[in-house]
């Protein structure tokens, strides 16, 4: 017996491509060191996520979802006890925002925008404050990632381009062809560990510019403990993208 959850993606005009692959009604991520399938529900979109070793044939998609039925429900259910826990961000004098995953309170000011120990920024209607509140967070997120590119760099004997901060949800960070790295703002919410880990890993690009068992072997070598911290990014991310 399906489970009620697949019954009504079925029954809905959504999930009738849900047993289409064609339609993309889920992502497949394929990794090559990956020998069997596994399933996940992605923490930013809510999609279901097929991981899949190479070579895994489309046409048993359907299958491998029906047979893994219990299992897209609870993975489902737990998604959505994680969104309902999510922090709630309020932009009004004493709201809570993260810097570096702390919270601290939002105070109005006349003139001074900055971070002492609290976030202060103009008085204003919410979406004036939401938007002086964002380009605080930008302009500290640049000085405080460009500095810790350069001491990574240095220690690591790197050369990076330029860094530019940007509004990107789907992604904490990037690096080009060029060797420019670009980070999102939002990344500025997250544990100090935990940016140190992204930059890092945009570094580790300028060695090996995939994602590799070489690349990773490069992630490893600057930043031991990296799989425990990208695992407590993917749990947590829609946390640090609240708003």
């Amino acid at each position: 017996m399906r489970s009620a959850i697949l019954n009504r993606l079925r029954d809905s005009a959504s999930a009738t491509s849900f047993f289409r692959p064609e339609e993309g009604s889920w992502d497949v991520v394929e990794s090559p060191r990956r020998k069997h399938p596994a399933l996940s529900i992605d923490p930013e979109s809510g999609r279901l996520q097929l991981h899949l070793p190479p070579g895994f044939p489309r046409q048993w998609i359907p299958r491998l979802l029906e047979d893994n039925a219990p299992l897209v429900e609870r993975l489902f259910r737990r998604h959505e006890k994680r969104m309902a826990r999510r922090p709630r961000f309020e932009f009004n004098e004493n709201g809570r925002f993260l810097y570096l995953g702390e919270w601290y309170p939002l105070r109005f000011s006349r003139r001074v925008s900055a971070f002492d120990g609290a976030f202060l920024v103009p008085a204003g209607t919410i979406d004036e404050v939401k938007a002086a509140l964002e380009q605080l967070y930008r302009r500290l997120a640049r000085e405080l990632f460009s500095r810790k590119v350069m001491q990574f760099a240095l220690l690591h004997d790197l050369h990076p381009g330029t860094v530019s901060i940007n509004g990107a949800v789907g992604r904490w960070g990037s690096c080009s062809s060029t060797g420019n790295l670009h980070f999102s703002w939002r990344l500025l919410q997250c544990p100090e560990t935990a940016v140190d880990y992204v930059i890092i890993h945009e570094l580790a690009h300028l060695r090996e510019l995939n994602h590799s068992a070489r690349f990773w072997n490069v992630v490893r070598s600057m930043c031991p403990e990296y799989e425990q911290i990208n695992r407590h990014l993917t749990r947590h991310a829609a946390d640090y993208r609240g708003w």
